[in-house]
């Protein structure tokens, strides 16, 4: 059994300098980049899991310190596997959230076939990745002579220990380290556009005037042509403007099938209140950037399954959810089995977006009015407000139950 033979070590003791932040904890598509590779391990078939150099509360992990400190991947490899119990390890980094389960399944089977106790490194492309690769347990002496006075590159110990290749091809961007603040923004879909912008204005405060800078949120206009050869113009922020376009021609009935991913069947028919007031306070209580900075901001987040797969913050409510949407429809998640999460009240013309889109459960932190609750009752739509961690209000259960 897989399970009796492999380790997984996840490679998380970095100083995260270029990230300027601790990597292990960042968000991508609803999870901690640590829960989505210990995730992965899980998928195949793993369930031994030695975390090297971090420590977090609620992670079924053994988290292992290095013996030899600063001595690099190395030394995270060589402490784990002197606490290993099988005879091999899978070992990879906590920075690629994104990598394909495939590749994980390919190497072990892989590394099954073969019966070689070198190392067994993935390939693709011109890349040799040493961190995504099957170490046999045994090597831990080895690699503890080498990097006992001194680190090592990790391709040194391997040339002196032997290593083989498996290689297989993947989508461009899905092995990517994330280690820069940039490379996290392309992962997350953050196209980079400036939101806000500094100025400088007479603050009051005690009955006194005095100058400071502040930052303040950008508009941008956007013309948006039609198939019809009709033309809208919006106002919005100015990140996510392709999505945006997306969202707002999908409920304009613009798009053609083509356009966008197919929407999978199948309706939410349930959802865990505990789970909703849990989102809640994830999403609301730590507002986003945009909100954060300028006060200025409307946020928006699609839920499928119970994780936040999607967020978008804008100037206005409706084009966060026309965002939120957009997103969606390009990444082909099913939003009738999602639920839409919102920091703006919800009229009846914005519950009416929500249906068109296909969802049939919306939570909002703010108000409700009483033709959105007739709206709800009549399309059988499940719709809260006021919803804070510690309780809210259920104006109609619909469709999805809560339990």
């Amino acid at each position: 059994m897989r399970h009796e033979k492999y380790s997984l070590i996840l490679l998380a003791g970095g100083k995260s300098s270029r990230m300027g932040r601790e990597k292990a904890e960042l968000i991508y598509e609803g999870k901690t980049f640590v829960q989505h590779m210990l995730d992965k391990a899980r998928a195949a078939g793993i369930e031994k899991c030695l975390l090297s150099g971090y420590e977090a509360e609620g992670l079924d992990a053994l988290t292992v310190w290095d013996e030899y400190p600063q001595r690099g991947p190395l030394g995270g490899i060589h402490a784990c596997m002197k606490a290993a119990e099988t005879p091999y390890c899978l070992v990879l980094p906590i920075d690629v959230p994104a990598l394909p389960v495939e590749i994980l399944e390919g190497l072990l089977s892989c590394h099954e076939k073969r019966q070689s106790d070198k190392v067994l490194i993935w390939e693709h492309g011109v890349r040799q990745e040493p961190l995504i690769a099957i170490y046999p347990t045994a090597m831990a002496e080895a690699i503890g002579d080498i990097i006992r006075r001194q680190p090592a590159p990790v391709f040194r110990a391997l040339d002196r220990l032997g290593w083989d290749s498996f290689i297989m091809e993947t989508e461009e961007g899905l092995g990517m380290n994330i280690n820069t603040p940039e490379a996290y923004k392309k992962l997350i879909g953050d196209d980079g556009a400036e939101e806000k912008t500094a100025i400088v204005l007479r603050r009051i405060r005690g009955g006194e005037i005095f100058e400071i800078k502040d930052e303040v949120a950008l508009e941008h206009h956007i013309t948006i042509p039609l198939r019809s050869g009709d033309r809208v113009e919006a106002v919005c922020s100015p990140g996510h403007t392709d999505e945006f376009v997306l969202g707002r021609r999908y409920l304009l009935d613009d798009l053609m099938q083509k356009e966008y991913a197919p929407q999978a069947a199948g309706e939410l028919d349930s959802m865990e209140l505990s789970r909703v007031l849990e989102i809640t306070g994830e999403l609301f209580e730590n507002p986003g950037e945009l909100f954060s900075s300028t006060g200025c901001a409307h946020s928006c987040a699609l839920v499928l399954d119970g994780e936040i797969c999607c967020c978008r913050e804008d100037i206005g409510r409706h084009n966060a959810l026309d965002k939120v949407i957009g997103y969606a429809l390009k990444k082909g998640i099913p939003i009738s089995r999602s639920v839409v999460f919102t920091s703006g009240r919800i009229s009846r013309d914005y519950l009416q977006k929500v249906i068109k889109a296909g969802s049939k459960m919306v939570v909002s932190r703010a108000a409700v009015t009483a033709s959105a609750v007739e709206l709800a009752k009549q399309d059988n739509i499940t719709m809260l407000g006021f919803v804070r961690q510690s309780g809210g209000n259920i104006y109609n259960e619909g469709r999805v139950k809560l339990i």
